[in-house]
């Protein structure tokens, strides 16, 4: 799928080398739970989820946990990854993430996707309820879903610990019937089908 400035794939094998580096940075893994990784650990994570996504594709299915990474259109420059997590017991209901590489912070292209993550999830699998969490301290990932329509819904103190420190969870949710008339339409024509 592309927009005016990124694609976005399913993951493969190849990308791994790429979200290893971006992983193993001090300054991307601030504000996530985990990190920095070594290159084996990011693999370790990264490789099952490459392996349903090829399963999927291969019997002409949709993955199960689409994850997806990010390219400059232009360029074909690696900027980051994204996914859509199934929630346990809940069908229709999908966790966002998203990790941006960081020469690509302040573009824009956090926001552009998890517009992404909100077309897979309800235009394409057909979703009522998006989640998405971040760490409290985390401002451009709460304005990134704020903008994206997610309300915040909740906070879970000293949820994580990482690096030394606890950090409290920040919980959002965005509903199906949140979004504007029109707004899936218009989503579904600016991203169509991965």
């Amino acid at each position: 799928m592309m927009t005016a400035g990124l694609t976005f794939t399913y993951l493969t094998r190849d990308d791994l080398p790429a979200i290893a580096r971006m992983l193993a940075k001090e300054r991307v893994c601030e504000w996530l739970f985990f990190g920095p990784n070594t290159p084996e650990t990011t693999e370790s994570y990264f490789l099952p989820l490459v392996e349903g996504i090829e399963l999927a594709l291969a019997g002409g299915r949709a993955p199960e946990c689409p994850v997806f990474t990010i390219r400059e259109k232009e360029t074909g420059t690696f900027v980051g990854q994204c996914a859509l997590f199934q929630v346990e017991f809940s069908p229709g209901v999908y966790l966002i993430g998203y990790q941006l590489d960081d020469p690509f912070w302040g573009k824009g292209y956090g926001t552009e996707a998890c517009e992404f993550l909100v077309h897979v999830g309800f235009n394409l699998l057909d979703g009522y309820r998006l989640n998405g969490d971040c760490a409290a301290g985390n401002v451009a990932s709460v304005r990134v879903m704020e903008t994206c329509g997610f309300v915040e819904e909740g906070r879970q103190r000293k949820y994580w610990h990482a690096r030394g420190g606890y950090h409290d969870r920040l919980l959002f949710g965005l509903l199906r019937e949140d979004l504007p008339e029109g707004r899936l339409s218009a989503l579904a024509e600016r991203f169509g089908e991965p």
